[in-house]
C-alpha cells in the first residue's frame, strides 16, 4: 500500500511541476508594426517588441539572473516543393540587467550604443524594444518576380546558464519567457 502511496505522490509531483512550467511560459513575447523596407538600398526589418510577462522578468533580475534579448531574422525565397532557399540571416542581443539601487538597464549592441535606465521595468522595456530594426544586408541580394519569406524568433533568453548545460539539456527551456516566432510572406 505504502508504494502505490509513495507513486500516487510523484505523479502528483510531476503534474503540480509540469503545470507550473506552463504557466510560468504561458505568457509570450508580441510584436507590433513588422515592416521589410528597402532604406538607402539596404533590406531593413522593422518591428517593436510587446511583453506583457513585466512581473516574471522582474522576478527573474531580482534574483540574479542576467537576461537579454534576441531577435533572429531569417529571409529565405520560398519554394513549392522543397525547402526555402535562405538569402540571408542575422540576429541582434540586447542586454538586460538590474543595477545597484534598484534601476533598470538595457543596452543596445552594435552602433546604436544606446542604453535606456529607468525605475519602471515597464516603461524601460517600452522604450528600448518599441521600436527595433534588423539590417539584413544589400537589396540587390533580392530578384525580381520571387516570394520571400521573413522569419523573425524573438527570445528572452538567460544569459548566466552556460552553454554546455544547454546542450546537455536541449529538452529543458532556459529561457526567461517563451519565445516566439513570426512570419511575413512578401512578393517582389
Amino acid at each position: 500500500m505504502s508504494m502505490r502511496r509513495a507513486l500516487f505522490f510523484v505523479i502528483i509531483f510531476f503534474v503540480i511541476v509540469a503545470g507550473w512550467r506552463s504557466h510560468a511560459f504561458a505568457q509570450s513575447i508580441g510584436i507590433s508594426n513588422l515592416a521589410v523596407d528597402n532604406q538607402e538600398g539596404r533590406i531593413k526589418v522593422r518591428f517593436g517588441v510587446e511583453l506583457a510577462a513585466t512581473e516574471a522578468v522582474e522576478q527573474a533580475l531580482r534574483r540574479g539572473q542576467v537576461l537579454a534579448l534576441r531577435s533572429r531574422a531569417r529571409l529565405a525565397r520560398k519554394r513549392d516543393y522543397i525547402w526555402d532557399s535562405a538569402v540571408v540571416e542575422t540576429e541582434s542581443v540586447s542586454g538586460l540587467r538590474l543595477l545597484d539601487g534598484g534601476t533598470y538597464e538595457i543596452i543596445h549592441p552594435g552602433g546604436r550604443n544606446e542604453n535606456y535606465r529607468g525605475r519602471d521595468l515597464a516603461v524601460v522595456m517600452r522604450e528600448a524594444w518599441g521600436a527595433m530594426g534588423l539590417d539584413l544586408g544589400a537589396w540587390d541580394t533580392l530578384t525580381r518576380d520571387n516570394v520571400y519569406v521573413l522569419s523573425l524568433d524573438i527570445s528572452l533568453l538567460r544569459q548566466d546558464i552556460s552553454s554546455w548545460l544547454k546542450n546537455a539539456l536541449f529538452f529543458w527551456n532556459f529561457d526567461a519567457v517563451s519565445p516566439a516566432e513570426y512570419k511575413l510572406e512578401f512578393s517582389y
